[in-house]
């Protein structure tokens, strides 16, 4: 249920996490993820505290900096237990612009997480493509945390894609085939070779 993120340092809103309001100093350093419920951030504070499951929502990279509703920082729970976070190198500080629920707002890449099956009999969603989506988080522009599915981003750069795209012209559609490279067509049933030949 936990996965190790890039440290970044961080403040969290303190009445998430004590009796006092303003915000404490802390460096993030891993994830949480339950199934259907929100992820969860583990965050050391500048005075020795270690707290896990931090929602997103009460995390902010500009001490001061108001906060979001949940519904805006993560439209999706979490699909399993088993989280996969990955750095996209292509994506590292890939700016962005990140449509949230009712807003939209600039934002730059931070990583992603993804979900394994729980196991092979409790799936999910995880295995259907039309269902399943990975969450980048994203730094928005206002030092607010947010983790959004592929769909939910436009990407933005000064060479190949331009400062002003719209990917709803295209008219993309959302992937729903399962791929699968093995079929009965190239039967090796009946053979003992190693290195089959093309028929």
């Amino acid at each position: 249920m936990n996965a190790d993120i890039p440290t970044m340092k961080a403040f969290v809103r303190s009445h998430f996490i004590s009796d006092r309001m303003g915000y404490d100093e802390c460096y993030l350093f891993g994830i949480q993820s339950v199934k259907g419920r929100a992820l969860g951030f583990h965050a050391m504070t500048k005075h020795g505290a270690h707290y896990r499951n931090v929602p997103i929502h009460a995390i902010t990279t500009q001490d001061g900096e108001q906060g979001r509703p949940l519904q805006q920082a993560q439209l999706w729970d979490c699909f399993s237990s088993k989280p996969v976070v990955h750095v996209f190198d292509y994506l590292l500080n890939h700016q962005a612009k990140c449509l949230m629920r009712g807003s939209e707002e600039g934002g730059t890449y931070l990583f992603t997480v993804d979900w394994l099956p729980d196991d092979n009999v409790h799936t999910g969603f995880t295995l259907i493509p039309d269902q399943n989506k990975c969450a980048h988080v994203m730094e928005l522009d206002s030092g607010n945390l947010v983790a959004l599915p592929t769909n939910r981003i436009v990407w933005l750069d000064g060479y190949f894609i331009g400062k002003k795209p719209d990917p709803r012209l295209q008219r993309y559609r959302t992937q729903t085939d399962v791929y699968q490279c093995e079929d009965c067509l190239f039967d090796v049933s009946k053979s003992d070779e190693y290195m089959y030949e093309d028929r």
